[in-house]
């Protein structure tokens, strides 16, 4: 990985779902004897220069007792309102951290690991017109996706279910994408478990 001590980065765990589909909370669903949100917090806490946040709403108080490791643990009394209500009260605790950039993440890629997040940054210290970057999968993209402090502001001010997808949307020219194949492999229903076990 380029080695750019000067850069600093957040990771934002979005993890404050109902898991409706699911019938029970993702977040706790062991793969491996690990939890998927534990397993992404230890792939995020051994990225170099970052610090860890996850965004808890649903089940909070189940969850958060959980949660080991060093992270900075926030919860959304709003989390009925989506992923954007998530992603902007994590942006406004980190807003006047000094943060570089900030990768936002789910908590249900059983895939991920802490190389992709590597590979984001990667990316985008390599890229000087890439201020935005996105994970793109063999089927599709999304997240675990990077975004540089320009786009604070607007992503403090989502307030929507899409998340922030709409941003990167308005900023085609400015983004690139690193790739990650087993990323559109994710926890929505009791099937996709089976498929994976």
């Amino acid at each position: 990985m380029i080695n750019k001590p000067h850069k600093k980065y957040a990771i934002i765990i979005l993890a404050a779902g109902t898991s409706s589909r699911l019938g029970r909370p993702k977040q706790l669903v062991e793969i491996k004897g690990i939890t998927l949100l534990s397993n992404t917090i230890k792939e995020a806490n051994k990225v170099v220069d970052a610090d860890t946040y996850v965004v808890l709403g649903a089940y909070a108080n189940k969850i958060e007792k959980t949660i080991t490791g060093e992270i900075t643990s926030l919860e959304n009394p709003d989390w009925k309102r989506g992923m954007g209500s998530s992603i902007a009260l994590g942006i406004t605790n980190i807003f006047d951290q000094g943060y570089d950039a900030v990768m936002l993440s789910v908590c249900d890629q059983p895939f991920l690991s802490c190389s992709q997040f590597e590979h984001l940054i990667d990316v985008y210290e390599s890229s000087p017109a890439c201020n935005i970057v996105v994970s793109k999968y063999k089927i599709g993209s999304g997240p675990p996706t990077l975004f540089d402090s320009t786009y604070f502001n607007q992503l403090s001010r989502l307030d929507n279910d899409d998340g922030a997808k709409s941003i990167v949307i308005e900023n085609k020219s400015s983004v690139g994408s690193a790739d990650f194949d087993l990323g559109h492999i994710d926890i929505d229903e009791e099937i996709d478990l089976q498929n994976i076990n």
